[in-house]
């Protein structure tokens, strides 16, 4: 449905949607700095896009958190949009309805943290994995028929780098933003890295609708007119959408205290 948005952003430009209400479904977690509607919460960089969006646009946009599974079922209710989705989630496809989908909102890195010294580990030794609950580590699932580790399901972010900050287990499946958010938070930003051999994926997250095309149409045409604003709430938030370098391993096999004379 990508190539249609193309075609109806065209159409906007000469039509314009006139200024309306729309009913946004979002995964009701606390996934920030993406975004954090746990808890009664609407913060995140996804929240402050849309509020820059309303103030361009006129639209007034209302939030309706709602657990994944849920939100997902939820497309011919109330809902007029869904954040965040991807045509790749095909276990949130409904047969017989066809969805429409914004250009990339953000690009996520979906991560394997692991402790410092389990860097380069291979999956051959790799053994324990930390999912949160509701998530779907596609790439894990594809490869666990070939190799002997197990998955752990676990409520929260915090819960599942707990157990690897911990060493209870050799790894935890996180989008790298969110777990440097939380590392920050309690000053271990620098205890876990990206295991360089496990999988990593970096995956646009977009919006997408059934009723309303038009409007994401104009959405897009709101990310490139507002390129400059966007990548400004982007750096408020400190998001990253390309994989960092890898950390340098220290070289341990050199003792470099020095002798007094």
């Amino acid at each position: 449905m990508l190539r249609w948005l193309a075609l109806l952003m065209v159409m906007f430009v000469t039509c314009p949607l006139r200024a309306d209400s729309f009913v946004i479904g979002i995964e009701q977690i606390d996934y920030y700095p993406h975004y954090d509607f746990s808890q009664r919460q609407k913060r995140g960089y996804f929240f402050d896009l849309i509020q820059l969006f309303s103030d361009k646009t006129g639209h007034q946009f209302k939030f309706l958190p709602l657990p994944v599974k849920r939100l997902y079922s939820s497309t011919t209710s109330g809902i007029d949009l869904i954040y965040p989705d991807n045509p790749l989630w095909q276990q949130y496809m409904e047969p017989g309805i066809d969805k429409f989908y914004s250009s990339p909102v953000i690009f996520t890195l979906g991560s394997t943290l692991v402790k410092p010294e389990l860097q380069h580990i291979t999956l051959e030794k790799f053994r324990s994995l930390a999912v949160i609950h509701g998530f779907v580590p596609t790439q894990w699932l594809a490869l666990k028929s070939k190799h002997k580790y197990r998955m752990v399901d676990v409520p929260d972010v915090a819960s599942a780098l707990g157990l690897v900050l911990k060493g209870r287990l050799d790894g935890a499946n996180i989008e790298f933003n969110v777990a440097q958010h939380y590392l920050r938070s309690i000053a271990a930003q620098d205890q876990l890295v990206i295991a360089e051999q496990l999988p990593f994926t970096q995956l646009p997250f977009l919006m997408s609708t059934v009723k309303h095309p038009q409007l994401l149409a104009q959405f897009d045409l709101f990310l490139q007119e507002n390129a400059a604003e966007v990548v400004a709430l982007k750096r408020k938030y400190q998001l990253q959408e390309q994989r960092p370098a890898p950390v340098a391993r220290q070289d341990t096999t050199h003792n470099d205290v020095k002798r007094l004379p």
